[in-house]
């Protein structure tokens, strides 16, 4: 035998055995009952946790949270303003939670405007809709 054959028989591909589908990988993930509905549902076993509910309580525990709390009374939320520094307050209410205070809002809307102009809505400079 020569040199390379050697080398080819030492470092070549080797066949291997078939491996079962569980251990390659493929094993099926473990089960659990939902404590909200009590269906079973499968779970990522690599997750840090094991889930007590199915995506769909889980979705719909979330939704029915969300509720409650924007339903809840309007309360006071204070945040410091991101060009002065000052805090100012405003209620939860909001959709949009301001970044500045209401006399840092006009200075930067106006220095917006003067930058990228005034937003002309309607019809086009070319004459189209």
């Amino acid at each position: 035998m020569n040199i390379t054959g050697k080398l080819k028989s030492l470092f070549g591909k080797k066949e291997q055995d078939a491996v079962p589908a569980q251990a390659a990988g493929k094993a099926a993930w473990p089960k659990k009952a939902c404590k909200g509905c009590g269906k079973t549902f499968a779970y990522d076993p690599s997750l840090d946790f094991v889930p007590n509910f199915c995506r769909e309580c889980k979705k719909r525990h979330d939704a029915e949270k969300e509720e409650k709390q924007r339903a809840g009374a309007p309360r006071k939320i204070s945040r410091k303003c991101k060009a002065c520094g000052g805090y100012f307050s405003f209620e939860n209410t909001l959709e949009h939670y301001p970044t500045y205070c209401p006399n840092c809002r006009k200075r930067h809307k106006a220095e917006m405007k003067a930058k990228y102009g005034a937003g002309k809505k309607g019809k086009r400079e070319d004459g189209g809709q």
